[in-house]
C-alpha cells in the first residue's frame, strides 16, 4: 500500500470516529443509577425487587418538612408551596394534608364494601360490637358514628379508617395541613415527581426550582427552612461528583499527557497524532457500551474509560520512542514493535474481558468499554499513525535525554544486578505484611459519594415522618395481582405473630387498603346466616331499638360488591396504593410491607420465608452478600486472567523464563498493591478488585515490552532497543500514573479506589519489569 493510500485510509477512520462521536453525543445517555452496580442473576427475584424499587412510586416521592417561625406561618407556607408544586407539569401529585376529595373518595369506595373488607380471621363478637357502638356514640367521634350507625352497627367502616391510619401517629392535622406531632411549626408535604429521580436533568431542575420557591415564600411567610428525605437529592449529589470527576480526569489527564508529549517531541505533529488512538479508544469504547447496553452508559464507566488516556499512550509512546530514538522509518518501526504491542494488548484484554461475565451490569460496562477501547487504540496506533509520521524524524534534546536516562538506569541495574534483587524482595515483604492486614468492604454505599450531612438529614426526616426502616421490607410477589395480594395477606398474619413475639415493633401493609378477592369472598361466606338476628339481639341488650337497623338488614341481604385493584385508579387513593406496589419483570407484581423496629432479623426472615412467594428483603444485607460473592468471583477471575495471560506470553516466546519475565512483574505488583492498601488501612472494595485486574493487564504490558527488547537485541544485535523500550516505559508510566493519580483525588470513593490502586500498581510494574528483564529475559 502506498503512503498516499494509507493516509486516505487512516483519514477515513478518523472521519468515522468523528461521526461516531457526534452520534454518541446526541444519543448516548449517561446514568448514575447505583442499580448498575447491583448484581444480576445471583438471586433473580431479590435483584428484580431491588431494581424495581429504584423506579417505583416510593422512590419518586419526596418527603418535605417546612419549618417556620410559628405553626401558623409554617402551615400557610406549606399550603402555598403545595399549591405551586401541584401546578407543575413534572409533578405527579402533592399531598400537604387531608382533602375533601380524598375523604369523599374513601367513603364512596369503602363504605359500600365494608362487609367484604372486614378481616375474616377475626370472629364477630356481636355483644362486643354492640357495646362498642354505644361507647363510641359518646366519644368525640360521636357525630360521625351517629351518621353511619344504622347502616353499619358493627362500625366496620370506622375500623377500616383506623386501620389505614395506623402508623401515622407522627403527624397531626393543623388548619388542614400535616404537621409534626413533636413540633407543630414544622409542616409536612409529600410530593411525587413524574420522572425517575435518576433522570439527572429533570431532577436537578426540580430541586433547584423547589429551593427558589421556598426562598420566594419567605417574603410573605417569614424565615423558612426546608428539610427533605428523597432519592432525588442523593442521585443529584452522586451525579454532580461523577460529572466533575469525568471533566477533571479527562481535562487534566489530557493536558498532562499533551504537555509530556510536547516537552519530549517539541512538535505539534506528535501531539495531534497521539490524540487519535487516545480519543479513538474512548469513542469506540463508548460506542461498544452504547451498542450492547441499550444506549446507556454509567458515569463511573465513562470516568473509568477516560483513564484509557494513559493506557492508550503506552502504545503511542512505544511507537514514537522507537521511531525517533532508533532513527528508523515509521512503517518499519511499527512493524518491528507490532508483535510486542499485540501481545501486550491481548494480555490486557484477557485480564479485563473476564469482567464481562460479572453479575454486575456496571462492571460489565467497564469491561466492554476497556476491551473495545484498548483494541481500537492498538489498531489506530499501528495503522493510522505511521502514514502521517515523518520518516526522517530525529529525537529532540529532551527526548535524547530521556533515552540516555533510561539507558543509564538500565546500565545501573545491570551493574548492580545482584543488589537489585532487594526490590522484588521488598515487594514480597510488603505483600506478606500488608495482605493479612487488608480489610474488605462489601457495602454498596461505599460506591455512593453522598455527603454525610445529606444522609443524616434524610434519615432524620424519615424518622420524623414515617419511622419505617428504609432498607428493610417484607415483599410478596406473584404472577398476578390477586396472587401477590393473597401472599401479602398471609405475610400480614405472620407479621402479627412476629409483633406478639417481640421480633418486630410495627408494620404497615397494603392489606387494609386493598385485599384479594379470596379475602372478600371469605368475609361474606363466613358470615352466620342469622348474623342480623344476633346483631339486633345484642343491640337491644344495649338499649337500641330494632327498627333503627332495617338498612343494615337490607345490606346483609344484598349481593356484595368486591373492591378491585382498579377500583382505586384515578382516585386520590391511587398514590397511596401505588407506594406499596412495584412492577417486576415478565409482568409480575411485588407488594411491599414496611417494617419498623426489627428486633430479630433472622427470626423474622425465617417466619416470612416460610410463606410461598414472600421474602424478607434487607437491601443492605443482600447487597453485602452479593458483593462478598463478587469478591470471591473477582479473585477467581484474576486467577483465570493470570492463566490466560501466562498462556498468551508462552505462546509468543516459547520460553518459560521469558514468559515468567513478562508475567511475574504484574503478579507481584498486584500483590504488593494490596499489601500497600492494607498497610495504609484502606478498605478494599469492589472497584479495587476491578483496578487490580487493570494493574495485572498493564503490568504484563510492561513485562512484554521488556522481553520484546531482549528478543530484538538477541535477533538483531541492537543494544539500544532495550534503552528505547525503557524510555517508553518511563513515558508510559508517567502518563498512566498522571491519569490515575488525578482519579485517585476524586471525591467519589469508587473512582478514587480505581485511581489509587492503578497508580500504585503501575508504579510497581515500572520498577519490577526491568529487573525481571535482567534476571529472566536475557540469556
Amino acid at each position: 500500500m502506498t503512503k498516499r493510500s494509507a493516509r486516505a485510509l487512516s483519514a477515513s477512520a478518523v472521519l468515522m470516529l468523528i461521526a461516531l462521536s457526534v452520534l454518541l453525543g446526541a444519543r448516548l445517555r449517561i446514568d448514575t443509577e447505583i442499580t448498575e452496580f447491583m448484581p444480576a442473576g445471583v438471586d433473580a427475584e431479590m435483584t428484580a425487587l431491588s431494581r424495581a424499587l429504584t423506579g417505583s412510586d416510593l422512590s419518586r416521592t419526596l418527603t418535605l418538612v417546612l419549618s417556620g417561625e410559628d405553626p401558623e406561618r409554617a402551615t400557610a407556607a406549606a399550603r402555598s408551596l403545595a399549591e405551586r408544586l401541584g401546578s407543575r407539569e413534572d409533578v405527579e401529585w402533592v399531598r400537604a394534608g387531608p382533602d375533601e376529595a380524598l375523604e369523599q373518595s374513601f367513603y364512596e369506595l369503602y363504605f359500600p364494601r365494608r362487609l367484604t373488607l372486614r378481616d375474616p380471621d377475626v370472629p364477630l363478637d356481636f355483644r362486643a360490637r354492640a357495646a362498642s357502638l354505644k361507647e363510641r356514640l359518646g366519644s368525640p367521634a360521636g357525630a360521625f358514628v351517629r351518621r353511619i350507625a344504622t347502616s353499619d352497627p358493627w362500625l366496620l367502616f370506622l375500623d377500616q379508617s383506623q386501620a389505614l391510619q395506623s402508623g401515622g401517629d407522627e403527624l397531626l392535622i393543623r388548619e388542614g395541613t400535616f404537621v409534626l406531632r413533636e413540633d407543630e411549626s414544622q409542616a409536612v408535604i409529600l410530593v411525587a415527581t413524574k420522572a425517575s429521580p435518576f433522570e439527572g436533568g429533570a431532577t436537578r431542575s426540580f430541586l433547584e426550582e423547589l429551593e427558589e420557591e421556598v426562598s420566594a415564600l419567605q417574603a410573605t411567610h417569614g424565615e423558612l427552612t426546608l428539610s427533605q428525605a428523597s432519592v432525588h437529592r442523593i442521585a443529584v449529589a452522586s451525579e454532580r461528583v461523577i460529572r466533575a470527576d469525568i471533566e477533571r480526569v479527562s481535562t487534566f489527564g489530557t493536558i498532562g499527557v499533551l504537555l509530556l508529549l510536547g516537552l519530549l517531541f517539541q512538535s505539534p505533529r506528535p501531539l495531534l497524532l497521539s490524540t487519535v488512538p487516545i480519543a479513538g479508544g474512548v469513542i469506540v469504547g463508548a460506542g461498544a457500551v452504547f451498542l450492547f447496553f441499550d444506549g446507556r452508559i454509567h458515569g463511573l464507566t465513562l470516568a473509568f474509560g477516560a483513564t484509557l488516556i494513559g493506557v492508550a499512550l503506552d502504545y503511542v509512546a512505544h511507537l514514537f520512542n522507537h521511531h525517533r530514538l532508533g532513527e528508523t522509518g515509521a512503517e518499519e518501526t511499527a512493524k518491528e514493535i507490532w508483535p510486542g504491542l499485540l501481545v501486550g494488548a491481548l494480555t490486557t484484554i484477557a485480564g479485563l474481558v473476564g469482567l464481562a461475565w460479572s453479575s454486575f451490569p456496571g462492571i460489565q460496562q467497564m469491561a466492554t468499554f476497556a476491551s473495545a477501547g484498548i483494541a481500537a487504540a492498538l489498531l489506530l496506533t499501528r495503522y493510522a499513525l505511521p502514514p502521517w509520521m515523518s520518516d526522517s524524524a530525529v529525537a529532540t534534546r529532551p527526548h535524547r535525554a530521556l533515552g540516555s536516562l533510561a539507558a543509564a538506569l538500565l546500565d545501573g541495574l545491570r551493574r548492580f544486578r545482584g543488589a537489585v534483587i532487594v526490590l522484588p524482595l521488598l515487594a514480597i515483604g510488603l505483600s506478606a505484611v500488608g495482605i493479612p492486614q487488608a480489610s474488605f468492604i462489601d457495602d454498596i454505599r461505599a460506591l455512593n459519594p453522598v455527603p454525610a450531612e445529606l444522609l443524616e438529614e434524610d434519615e432524620h426526616v424519615r424518622g420524623q415522618v414515617a419511622r419505617m426502616e428504609a432498607a428493610r421490607f417484607a415483599a410478596a410477589t406473584g404472577d398476578t395481582l390477586e396472587e401477590a395480594l393473597q401472599r401479602s395477606e398471609t405475610a400480614r398474619r405472620v407479621l402479627l405473630e412476629a409483633v406478639e413475639a417481640g421480633e418486630l415493633e410495627h408494620f404497615r401493609s397494603i392489606t387494609p387498603m386493598v385485599v384479594s378477592r379470596q379475602w372478600q369472598r371469605r368475609a361474606i361466606e363466613e358470615l352466620p346466616d342469622d348474623a342480623f338476628e344476633q346483631t339486633v339481639s345484642a343491640l337491644e341488650q344495649e338499649g337500641f331499638v330494632r327498627g333503627m337497623f332495617t338498612s343494615f338488614e337490607q345490606t346483609l341481604q344484598e349481593e356484595a360488591s368486591l373492591l378491585e385493584w382498579s377500583s382505586l385508579d384515578n382516585t386520590p387513593l391511587a398514590p397511596l396504593r401505588n407506594s406499596f406496589h412495584v412492577d417486576l419483570p415478565d409482568g409480575r407484581h411485588g407488594l411491599l410491607t414496611f417494617l419498623q423496629g426489627v428486633q430479630d432479623p433472622a427470626a423474622l426472615q425465617r417466619r416470612l420465608e416460610s410463606v410461598e412467594g414472600v421474602r424478607f428483603f434487607d437491601q443492605n444485607g443482600y447487597m453485602a452478600d452479593a458483593y462478598r460473592r463478587f469478591r470471591t468471583r473477582a479473585q477467581q477471575l484474576i486467577g483465570v486472567g493470570l492463566i490466560a495471560i501466562l498462556f498468551l506470553v508462552f505462546v509468543r516466546y516459547r520460553s518459560l523464563r521469558r514468559s515468567l519475565a513478562a508475567f511475574l512483574p504484574a503478579l507481584l505488583s498486584c500483590a504488593a498493591t494490596v499489601g500497600v492498601l492494607g498497610i495504609l488501612g484502606v478498605s478494599v472494595s469492589l472497584l479495587h478488585w476491578v483496578a487490580l485486574l487493570l494493574v495485572l493487564s498493564m503490568g504484563v504490558d510492561y513485562g512484554v515490552f521488556m522481553v520484546e527488547a531482549a528478543v530484538m537485541e538477541e535477533r538483531d544485535g541492537a543494544p539500544g532497543y532495550a534503552a528505547a523500550t525503557s524510555a517508553s516505559l518511563l513515558m508510559a508510566c508517567a502518563s498512566t500514573v498522571l491519569s490515575f493519580g488525578v482519579l485517585a483525588l476524586s471525591e467519589h470513593p469508587a473512582l478514587s479506589a480505581i485511581g489509587l490502586t492503578s497508580a500504585v500498581g503501575v508504579a510497581f510494574s515500572l520498577v519490577l519489569a526491568p529487573i525481571a528483564f535482567l534476571w529472566l529475559a536475557q540469556d
